[in-house]
């Protein structure tokens, strides 16, 4: 399915599978609750000082301020942005953000559904877009190995490919052949590719949890399968989680793509298998309004622990709301669109990729919650800089 964006003049509001703030000590402007330390624990265990320390940075938010300066933008240009499946809520919000950012810049842009590969949907995406002659494609979530062939003839036909929480070719987990996207983001100085901004958050998800628990974690882990960041968020989570002696995963439960349908019947059935967990990690957020959220709700289950993925709309209120999910990473996924956007108008004008600022925050019931009813948009007024660079 194929939606006309066009030019728009302002940017749009925006979205969720992705926080913001300066990178040591900056908290959330307009929230609930002020950025401050992290919960106090009565309980020492090993590792605790460092735990809480890692856990203050979390809160503080690690966002930048994004370049200050940019080349001209690009003139008469159309984007295509590819969106893994239209049915989950951060990714409708990030096709937005990207079409906002593209207007902003000047260009066209075209939002094509993948439909959760159904049909083979990710390929003809990118085959339609090279048929109409798109100037550039955007995968949001798209990895590269399933679309290899259609992506050799875009790049053959002089069509860029950029990336939005996708991964290469050459990646590991797609099977570590010839790269084929031409724009990625460098998010800090740090933190310079998609693996370790993923594993960065599943690390900070396991710090909370071990925390949270007094370094007595027992957790059901839900994890995305198949799909190449859920890999690096699990694989910085289970990392994270092994510095802890006392802590454990007792189950795993798997989610592909394919079991969205089926998201409360397969927890259900986890969370009770698992009776000796006392934590629950989640690593997208969108698997909470497909069931979790529920089952966890209506279950007799007390005192359990539930750590949750970026800070979308829903889970924010479920934090809000004191039942369930209890934390979230934040993440803007503005900010990451227009990064993106930017980064491809510095390729096509020849230049070197810049560093583009985008952090993450740790979010709870206590801290750097937005107003009610407000995406997670962090405290970096990205529009305003890219606004600037971009005149």
């Amino acid at each position: 399915m194929v939606q006309s964006v066009g030019r728009r003049s302002g940017a749009l509001i925006i979205g969720a599978v992705l926080c913001a703030c300066a990178l040591i000590l900056t908290g959330c402007s307009g929230s609930d609750a002020t950025a401050s330390s992290s919960p106090d624990s009565s309980t020492a265990y090993p590792g605790s000082t460092a735990i809480r320390a890692a856990l203050d940075a979390g809160y503080a938010g690690t966002s930048q301020d994004p370049p200050s300066t940019g080349p001209t933008p690009a003139k008469d240009k159309t984007v295509w942005i590819l969106s893994a499946t239209q049915q989950v809520y951060g990714l409708v919000k990030l096709t937005e953000e990207v079409g906002a950012a593209a207007s902003a810049l000047g260009w066209k842009s075209k939002v094509c559904d993948g439909l959760n590969n159904a049909g083979g949907g990710w390929a003809n995406c990118v085959r339609q877009a090279t048929s109409a002659g798109a100037d550039a494609i955007v995968l949001l979530s798209i990895d590269c190995a399933p679309v290899k062939a259609p992506l050799e003839e875009a790049r053959a036909a002089g069509i860029a490919i950029v990336s939005l929480t996708s991964f290469d070719c050459d990646d590991p987990t797609q099977g570590g052949s010839t790269p084929l996207f031409d724009v990625g983001i460098s998010f800090l100085p740090d933190v310079t590719t998609p693996a370790e901004f993923f594993e960065a958050m599943g690390r900070l998800r396991a710090q909370w949890i071990i925390n949270q628990t007094g370094g007595h974690a027992k957790v059901l882990q839900v994890f995305f399968d198949g799909v190449s960041f859920g890999s690096y968020l699990a694989k910085g989570f289970e990392e994270e989680l092994k510095t802890c002696k006392g802590c454990s995963i007792v189950s795993s439960l798997a989610i592909a793509p394919t079991d969205i349908g089926n998201i409360r019947q397969k927890f259900e059935t986890a969370l009770i298998q698992a009776s000796d967990a006392n934590a629950v990690s989640v690593d997208v957020d969108f698997m909470f309004s497909a069931g979790i959220q529920q089952t966890l709700v209506t279950s007799d289950r007390k005192g359990l622990v539930v750590a949750g993925g970026e800070c979308g709309l829903d889970n924010l209120g479920y934090i809000r709301s004191g039942g369930g999910q209890q934390m979230c990473i934040g993440q803007s996924l503005g900010h990451m669109s227009y990064a993106a956007m930017d980064e491809l108008n510095r390729f096509w004008a020849g230049e070197k990729p810049g560093t583009e600022g985008l952090g993450w925050q740790l979010v709870d019931a206590t801290h750097n919650l937005p107003p009610k009813g407000k995406d997670y948009d962090g405290s970096i007024d990205y529009r305003s800089a890219y606004a600037a660079i971009w005149r």
